[in-house]
């Protein structure tokens, strides 16, 4: 197994396993069920859909000695899982990895950003008015998901309600430059 070293030579993670390794430690997630739970209810499409390769991942990542897990006396046979020592220094360098935490990333409202601005005015038009709804369709849904959560959650969710709000901004804009080369036309 080929495998990556970080700034302290631990384990260099990638974003699933960070954050795999972010829900055992910081928010609670002490069984494969409960990690998986926790992408299935993100908001994130991205995380919810990598719900399917959380099973795997902890077991790459107990394998590779960052997890531990210790069976259960339970009718489910799992184990209650937690972090060694090697598996904190990892989620801390994962943590600490500055130029991938502000790295672009995949964006999906990005990349077709630029597409927008290439359809017909009328269509363009109607496009931006309904993606303006979506976002604040969004933008409501993670205030309501938001309360009542753990510090780690909870921050990361205002991030993203700050995120929705700034791409509204840029969507009203774009609709109100529309709405003026339709008026100058």
């Amino acid at each position: 197994m080929n495998v990556s070293k970080g700034l302290r030579g631990s384990v260099t993670l990638t974003e699933l396993e960070g954050a795999i390794l972010s829900e055992i430690h910081h928010r609670g997630a002490e069984t494969a069920f409960k990690v998986r739970k926790a992408f299935l209810a993100s908001p994130s499409v991205e995380w919810s859909a990598s719900s399917g390769a959380v099973y795997p991942a902890i077991r790459r990542l107990t394998a590779q000695g960052l997890i531990h897990g210790e069976p259960q006396n339970s009718a489910r046979k799992g184990s209650s899982l937690t972090l060694t020592a090697t598996g904190v220094d990892a989620l801390n360098d994962w943590v600490c990895d500055l130029d991938r935490a502000a790295g672009l990333g995949l964006d999906p409202f990005r990349l077709r950003s630029g597409l927008w601005g290439e359809l017909p005015a009328t269509v363009r038009l109607k496009q931006l008015a309904r993606l303006l709804v979506v976002l604040k369709t969004n933008i409501a849904g993670l205030e309501t998901y938001g309360s009542g959560l753990d510090r780690v959650e909870r921050r990361r969710v205002d991030l993203s309600i700050t995120q929705q709000k700034a791409r509204a901004a840029w969507v009203e804009a774009e609709l109100s430059a529309v709405e003026g080369d339709r008026e100058a036309d």
